[in-house]
């Protein structure tokens, strides 16, 4: 069976073999019936996920949060920290560099 295309705006094509068996003609109105469409499911939490999010308001309803910007001054501190060379850490030349520095 043929399927119908859906294009930009919406508009659907109807198959050449399709249109000639129908004897459709441009401008005519054609009825659309849809047969065993599911929709689109959403999705449920688990008992667990609603314990957590329970618990999550339960500490903003106390204060107990940080702000977004707090958030990130955070992650920032600490990506900086790890991230941090020793004073006395000196680069290290890869064998190419090495090798390019000899030729020159």
């Amino acid at each position: 069976m043929p399927t119908a295309k859906i294009e930009p705006n919406y508009k659907i094509s109807i198959p050449k073999e399709d249109r000639e068996v129908l004897h459709l003609e441009i401008g005519q109105e054609v009825e659309v019936i849809f047969r065993n469409v599911k929709p689109p499911t959403t999705y449920t939490p688990t008992a667990s996920e609603l314990r957590a999010i329970q618990k999550g308001r339960e500490e903003i309803h106390r204060g107990e949060h940080l702000t977004i910007d707090e958030l990130f001054q955070h992650l920032d501190v600490e990506r900086n920290h790890t991230k941090a060379r020793t004073k006395n850490s000196k680069a290290h030349f890869t064998t190419r560099t090495r090798t390019a520095t000899r030729r020159a």
